[in-house]
């Protein structure tokens, strides 16, 4: 597979430098060139990494002088801080398109978001032709972020990875990884994260939210609130996932339809495990009855399975998980992504001819 972002140019000191360099090593075929006393907005490349460690330097005012069309692609800014005293930017810049993070990781935050930026710059690409899944991270905060980033990729990955055999060799996992993982989209305000979400909502599998951030250009401590009523209004079900640190308000957000999320918690890593299973989809795949218990008749671990079930569960269970686009989300999220195409057209309401229809489109191993 030809890789999306081969030459990202850095600007800043040796001792950031050192640190992109050793992040990026993973990746062979990155081609990384330090700049040195020439405006890095007027270098082509496919990504300038911004790197500083002053005060007065605010990479993301640097970031808006950027003309379109002219110089890198995108534009990141990795840094140990302090940053400027009007205030650290946000993690997706909504005046340049530009993103900032922040070293409260180890190196690997680098590779992070170098694949962040390829999801962000393809977008269109993985959703119009590779047909692939998106999970959308609505967050604000540049030290969360930066911690919090990785560590979503990073099981995408390897959730992504989970139905392969355990004889597949190096080369075919990582192309698994490269074509079939989730994109992951990431917003910093309510605005961004309703624009992804009109626009890639029919395969959205997730959103994770933290409660407050900028709606309408101010700071709203409930601007997550808004988010889940804007969500459920649409005509798919996207499950909502709300971290904060204000456990006070984890009924007030299950009531509202999100899941809570403890963002301060020692278990925010299990949590995260947790939720990709239990709500997006990532885990087995769920049979369930539309009653007031959620009642559970059958769990499928493999695509057999899937198709096993689905001869037998009641039908009242099929069309609640048919009309929610659940089969094909499970299909979508394990990289089966032209078969979770192929059954995404079919009319839940059609009677049992509906699940005949699914279940012949089945008939064919999953691509």
């Amino acid at each position: 597979m030809e890789q999306l972002i081969q030459h990202v140019t850095f600007f800043g000191s040796p001792y950031e430098y050192s640190f992109i360099r050793e992040g990026l090593s993973p990746l062979d075929h990155i081609r990384l060139e330090r700049l040195e006393g020439i405006d890095p907005l007027t270098v082509q490349s496919d990504m300038l990494i911004i790197g500083h460690s002053l005060p007065e330097f605010d990479s993301a005012v640097i970031a808006r002088t950027r003309k379109p069309g002219h110089g890198p692609r995108s534009v990141v800014s990795i840094s140990h801080g302090p940053y400027p005293q009007n205030g650290m930017p946000s993690p997706l810049d909504a005046d340049s398109d530009s993103f900032h993070f922040r070293w409260v990781t180890d190196v690997s935050l680098a590779r992070y978001v170098l694949h962040l930026v390829e999801d962000h710059l393809f977008a269109d690409h993985y959703y119009q032709v590779q047909h692939r899944r998106f999970l959308l991270l609505v967050e604000d905060e540049i030290n969360f972020a930066s911690y919090f980033i990785p560590l979503i990729i990073k099981e995408l990955e390897e959730r992504t990875l989970s139905l392969l055999p355990g004889t597949s060799d190096v080369e075919q996992r990582s192309i698994k990884q490269n074509t079939e993982r989730p994109v992951l989209l990431l917003a910093s305000n309510y605005e961004q994260a309703c624009q992804f979400i009109d626009v890639y909502g029919d395969r959205m599998v997730g959103v994770i939210s933290s409660l407050g951030f900028p709606k309408g250009g101010v700071n709203d401590l409930n601007a997550g609130f808004h988010l889940v009523e804007r969500v459920k209004a649409l005509p798919m079900e996207i499950p909502v996932v709300i971290q904060t640190s204000q456990r006070e308000k984890s009924d007030i957000i299950r009531k509202a339809g999100g899941a809570f999320m403890d963002k301060k918690g020692p278990r925010l890593l299990h949590q995260l495990r947790q939720y990709l299973v239990d709500y997006f989809g990532f885990g087995d795949f769920v049979f369930r009855l539309p009653d007031s218990d959620n009642t559970i008749v059958a769990k499928a671990k493999t695509f057999e399975e899937l198709k096993s079930c689905l001869e037998w569960i009641p039908f009242k269970s099929f069309v609640y998980h048919a009309e929610r686009r659940h089969f094909s989300n499970w299909l979508g999220v394990h990289g089966h992504l032209e078969l979770a195409e192929r059954i995404r057209p079919i009319p839940p309401d059609s009677g049992e001819s509906s699940r005949k229809t699914l279940l012949s489109l089945l008939t064919q191993p999953p691509g």
